[in-house]
């Protein structure tokens, strides 16, 4: 199963909808989570038939006072990933003892790491051009039954980051 990662649109739904669109198209992804900043941004995205999850960012109200969850989990071919917005303040460590997966953003950097059997997956952002010095990127997440592919790709739709995983009882480790 494939499943398009993004995070920290900040309302450019221009970026938002190429990445999406490509993902659809392209890569035929069967969901799309959306790791927050900002949560009405895949409003209009409901036509695409691809599940949609997503959680919060630090500048929803429904993030500051509860009213949405802070964290989804979600289980795709016996992987369970959780989706959070910030995993400095919105990841336990009991999180840790029962995920294999961390979707995260804030940061507007994207990232794959990783540590102790556990990826840990930051798409970067789609706010702009470039933000924090980072231009925008998106991933992929790619779920078989004996391994895992996370990709960060760039809006020239080029490979920034990849790495392929293979699963086992003990978690998630690199080829």
């Amino acid at each position: 199963m494939k499943i398009g990662i993004v995070s920290d649109t900040h309302r450019n739904r221009e970026l938002l909808h190429n990445a999406v669109d490509w993902m659809v198209n392209r890569q035929k992804i069967s969901a799309l989570y959306h790791l927050g900043d900002d949560y009405d941004d895949v409003k209009e995205l409901g036509d695409l038939f691809v599940e949609i999850v997503q959680v919060p960012g630090t500048y929803d109200e429904r993030y500051k006072n509860g009213t949405l969850p802070k964290k989804q989990s979600e289980t795709v071919l016996g992987v369970t990933m959780l989706l959070v917005h910030q995993i400095d303040k919105d990841l336990t460590d009991d999180d840790l003892m029962t995920t294999d997966i961390i979707l995260h953003g804030h940061t507007h950097k994207e990232e794959i790491r990783i540590e102790d059997g556990k990826l840990f997956f930051n798409p970067g952002h789609l706010k702009g051009q470039m933000d924090k010095n980072m231009p925008p990127t998106f991933g992929v997440l790619t779920i078989g039954d004996n391994e895992v592919t996370a990709t960060i790709y760039n809006m020239d739709f080029k490979v920034v980051q990849s790495v392929d995983l293979l699963r086992s009882e003990s978690g998630l480790y690199k080829e």
